[in-house]
């Protein structure tokens, strides 16, 4: 009886113990990487950002001078609204909202055209990111690689944080393209 009874607890403890050893060889290795970090921090990324913002300087410019325009014609209509005779007040006012509309017509187009070439150049580099994530997913043997923010992670230890391997290779990569130009 004593010879099955410790038959039984060696046959668990072996069982307990290749369970656990299988289990620890088998558990899913996870990262993540902060997208938004590697576009604002990245040499690419900060070249993009640098070239949008040069290309709509001169257009927001335009944009401020107007809007100054519109300020003061709205400060010299509130100054003469006593002085016009009603009709060429309400003439003036027409003429206002006129250029307010097409002010505002302008800023959206502006805004519209902002964001899609923001999103182009996001698009371009996070094609050039894919290939780099999953060399690192492949080498590193991970199960799976999620974004920060868009993967809902509320807590991960900062040793499965892979943002600055990707963006080291990433410029390391974009440098070699710039010298072989």
């Amino acid at each position: 009886m004593k010879r099955i009874t410790m038959i039984l607890v060696v046959s668990t403890m072996l069982i307990t113990m290749g369970t656990k050893l299988y289990a620890a060889d088998t558990a899913p290795k996870i990262g993540y990487i902060d997208l938004q970090k590697i576009l604002l921090q990245s040499d690419e990324g900060k070249k993009a950002k640098a070239a949008l913002e040069k290309e709509f300087a001169a257009r927001k410019k335009e944009l401020n001078k107007k809007k100054q325009e519109l300020e003061e014609m709205q400060k010299s209509l509130e100054a003469q609204s006593s002085l016009l005779s009603r009709d060429a007040l309400v003439e003036k006012q027409a003429e206002f909202v006129k250029k307010r509309d097409q002010f505002l017509k302008l800023v959206q187009q502006y805004d519209e055209e902002l964001q899609k070439q923001d999103s182009e150049l996001t698009k371009d580099i996070l094609s050039q990111l894919q290939d780099i994530i999953t060399k690192i997913g492949k080498e590193g043997k991970y199960s799976l690689i999620i974004e920060k923010s868009q993967g809902g992670i509320l807590y991960a230890p900062e040793s499965e944080d892979l943002t600055d391997k990707v963006m080291k290779l990433f410029n390391q990569q974009a440098e070699e393209k710039n010298k072989s130009k």
